[in-house]
């Protein structure tokens, strides 16, 4: 009895190993959206999803609108993904490229709704 509890232990525990190789990219530098005088005019609250490719040196490329908002937002949102960086995403300890996707918030600044 006790090799079979021994054999299933180091058999979980190689599990847990396995898996701490790899990580997600994380945001290491981010920047807020500005709006537009179009949408501010327009009163457009909303999130403008984005598609990336995340390098292995953090920089953000191949940045596509899946759902905009318009009136000049989908570009804001492109612009300010640019200038975010991150820290990209490793298999086996190697930052390695990897696909992601961001919802970029854009919300009035308070006081604009009522008027």
């Amino acid at each position: 009895m006790r090799l079979v509890v021994v054999m299933f232990i180091a058999g979980c525990s190689m599990c847990a190993q396995e898996f701490s190789h790899n990580t997600e990219p994380r945001v290491a530098h981010k920047v807020e959206p500005a709006y537009t005088k179009d949408a501010l005019d327009a009163k457009i609250e909303g999130e403008v999803v984005l598609t990336l490719m995340i390098g292995a040196d953090g920089v953000p490329s191949e940045i596509k609108v899946v759902r905009g908002l318009g009136k000049g937002l989908d570009g804001k949102a492109v612009e300010c993904l640019q200038r975010w960086r991150f820290i990209p995403a490793t298999d086996h300890g190697e930052p390695v490229a990897t696909r992601g996707t961001v919802e970029m918030s854009f919300r009035l600044p308070p006081g604009s709704k009522s008027k």
